[in-house]
């Protein structure tokens, strides 16, 4: 035995034995599991002996729904969050504009209008006065709109007569007819006109995820990018650099370029391998663009936007079943999820797929229908969503949606109860990557500073229990790692998580107060306090 952890309380994630004290390690594996004096008799003289009373540890904690390298991008861009007015956010540009070249692209994150005293929508005006010389792009929170400036439009040869990119919106003024600076699932109109990362920068950027990542006591992490980003990773991986798991969903249309480079699904290291590849069926509820059955409530024209085509979807899933991947499908509104459901159903159908033989996800999920409930369950998709996300949303859901219909929002339990599989996951960088945060509001219901009194539809509350499988049990096995990861106990890679307090004697409110004391992969303290 090469460590051994001592009088711990240990959830194990295995419903058969769920609890234990203590915990034997050898060659990076779990090699026992049981009370001390079990795990004491099979040690040596050389055994590090690890004496955690008072800790929680468990499986190892993993995100099953980020952007590894765009989080770590934007630790170092402008940081627009949780600012309360459009002047706030004004003075954070004007201060970072000094930091630049005249020419230079100058990209921000975070803003949020509906926390802003100015209660209105910016606008290129607001950013011309503070950087003539610099293309600005700042990112709402929710990641699928934009708000920049003139020059950054003419860069792109945005004007009054551009017509509107496929499954996107370029606002305007109803008067001149002129851009607002403000782009809706459209960043592709500016995307080519953008430095590209070199692949020194996505690299770099890992490096800061990853640190940021092991501190919140994640072993791993599910990653949906690209390309350049997975072989980023995957020359840290050689470089042995790579700490994390990171399970990388792709996209359909790099598929030929996956065959040229011979990556299949599977590929790939135990640090790093793929599988999925990621698809998009509507925007997001920040920006009025998930796709829904009945209109927004506070907008009776607008009934959201289907990104792409019905048919391009059941084609981009066709294409994944061709290669030999699963699917991921981002659908936040619930007639997008009607559509991934009808669309994955028909697919499978057509290929001759049958029960059991794909592990498909549709990332959010944030509405659904009850009569979409039964084809979720019997086509044995998974649900990839962000617990985090009812915290921070529950009050423009209503005011977007509207009370009633939000019975049937963010709604996990009864997801749970109808017998789906919940897995969890933060979305950074577009919400923060600590799991503390997703148990939190999963168990509560309510925002940190405990908002709404009694918790939001408290009927959809969560254990801590469920909240942990979430995070460990379900993500490893829609990667295909449930033999090794996902659970303590023999044959299993040791990836553990460690909290310097036991989470479950905690009120929930004081979560977020605690600690991660330790993390551990594949037996190495990879993180210690």
């Amino acid at each position: 035995m090469e460590i051994a952890i001592l009088s711990s309380k240990i959830f194990t994630g295995d419903p058969k034995i769920p609890w234990a004290e203590a915990v034997g390690i050898k060659d990076g594996q779990i090699a026992a599991v049981g009370k001390d004096q079990e795990i004491k008799g099979l040690c040596s003289g050389h055994t590090k002996i690890l004496n955690l009373s008072s800790r929680l540890v468990v499986p190892g904690l993993v995100d099953g729904h980020a952007h590894f390298c765009s989080f770590g991008q934007t630790l170092s861009l402008v940081n627009l969050k949780n600012l309360s007015s459009l002047a706030q956010c004004r003075q954070k540009i004007r201060t970072a504009v000094s930091t630049y070249l005249p020419g230079e692209w100058i990209v921000g994150r975070g803003w949020d209008d509906r926390q802003w005293e100015e209660n209105r929508q910016p606008t290129r005006r607001d950013l011309d006065d503070l950087a003539p010389a610099n293309p600005l792009m700042m990112f709402r929170a929710d990641g699928h709109t934009v708000w920049v400036n003139s020059l950054a439009l003419e860069k792109a040869g945005v004007t009054k007569v551009s017509p509107d990119p496929p499954g996107g919106k370029i606002e305007r003024d109803p008067v001149t007819g002129k851009p607002t600076g403000i782009l809706r699932e459209a960043i592709g109109v500016l995307r080519k006109f953008i430095p590209r990362s070199s692949q020194e920068d996505l690299k770099a950027a890992a490096l800061a995820a990853q640190q940021e990542a092991l501190k919140s006591g994640l072993t791993g992490i599910h990653s949906s990018e690209m390309l350049p980003q997975f072989e980023a990773l995957a020359e840290l991986d050689k470089e042995e650099k790579l700490k994390l798991r990171i399970y990388h969903l792709l996209r359909p249309q790099e598929i030929d370029a996956l065959s040229v480079r011979d990556i299949k699904p599977g590929s790939g290291s135990p640090r790093l391998w793929v599988g999925h590849l990621k698809l998009f069926a509507d925007g997001s509820l920040g920006s009025g663009t998930a796709l829904l059955h009945e209109p927004y409530g506070n907008d009776p024209a607008n009934q959201g936007l289907s990104v792409i085509p019905l048919e391009t979807l059941r084609d981009q899933i066709r294409r994944t079943y061709a290669w030999g991947g699963d699917v991921a499908i981002h659908a936040i509104g619930d007639r997008a999820v009607s559509n991934c459901l009808a669309a994955i159903s028909e697919a499978r159908k057509k290929e001759g797929i049958g029960p059991g033989e794909k592990r498909d996800r549709i990332e959010h999920v944030q509405l659904h229908r009850s009569s979409d409930l039964a084809l979720f369950r019997n086509l044995e998709v998974t649900a990839s969503v962000q617990p985090v996300f009812t915290a921070t949303d529950w009050r423009q859901a209503e005011e977007k949606w509207g009370h009633p219909r939000c019975r049937q929002a963010y709604a996990w339990k009864t997801l749970r109860k109808a017998g789906i599989s919940v897995q969890f996951g933060s979305d950074a960088p577009f919400d923060q990557i600590n799991p503390v945060l997703g148990f939190q509001a999963a168990v509560t219901r309510q925002t940190p500073e405990g908002e709404p009194a009694g918790g939001w539809f408290p009927e959809e509350r969560l254990t801590l229990e469920e909240c942990i499988e979430g995070f460990t049990r379900i993500p490893a096995w829609t990667s295909h790692r449930e033999s090794s990861l996902g659970s303590i106990g023999p044959g299993k890679r040791a990836d553990l998580t460690v909290f310097e307090k036991n989470l479950f004697e905690v009120a929930p409110e004081n979560w977020p107060s605690i600690a991660v004391e330790m993390t551990i992969i594949d037996g190495e303290i990879v993180y210690q306090k």
